[in-house]
């Protein structure tokens, strides 16, 4: 009988994969040969808001250069623009990008919607509670906790 951390593993394993993929397409959607890490960095950006340098190399822990070639390939794409004049420059979203990953975000929407289609609503709230618990997010742990409660 296998553990549950065992199956935990393979199963998130497998996300982990199913996800870097669809982030890969995802990116090549956005702007033809686009890499998955670039992706990353406009969702940072998006997340946070316009971001220091600085702060992007170790948000995305990747050697400054790599990072600084990435929002360079941004720029270059017309997805990211450095703002600020001197340093600390910042690295901000263009709205072309804002637009991109808003078509992003529904179309993500609607993929797990339809993963979740065999769930009960009680199951759908479960999920997310134990979910947002377990990669230790207490933002998301909140606001499953203003999820529908069953009494």
């Amino acid at each position: 009988m296998d553990r549950v951390e065992d199956l935990l593993h393979e199963a998130l394993s497998e996300y982990a994969v199913q996800g870097d993929a669809y982030l890969a397409r995802v990116a090549e959607r956005m702007s033809p040969g686009m890499g998955r890490l670039a992706l990353v960095v406009l969702i940072r950006v998006d997340r946070f808001g316009a971001l220091r340098e600085a702060d992007l190399i170790a948000q995305l822990r990747l050697p400054a250069a790599e990072t600084r070639r990435l929002v360079d390939d941004l720029v270059t794409r017309g997805l990211a623009a450095r703002t600020g004049g001197e340093a600390p420059m910042l690295v901000g979203l263009t709205e072309r990008a804002r637009g991109l990953l808003l078509d992003a975000a529904d179309e993500r929407r609607g993929r797990i919607l339809d993963s979740l289609e065999d769930f009960t609503l009680e199951e759908k709230e479960i999920f997310a509670r134990l979910l947002a618990k377990f990669v230790q997010r207490d933002d998301l742990v909140v606001r499953s906790l203003d999820l529908p409660q069953r009494g």
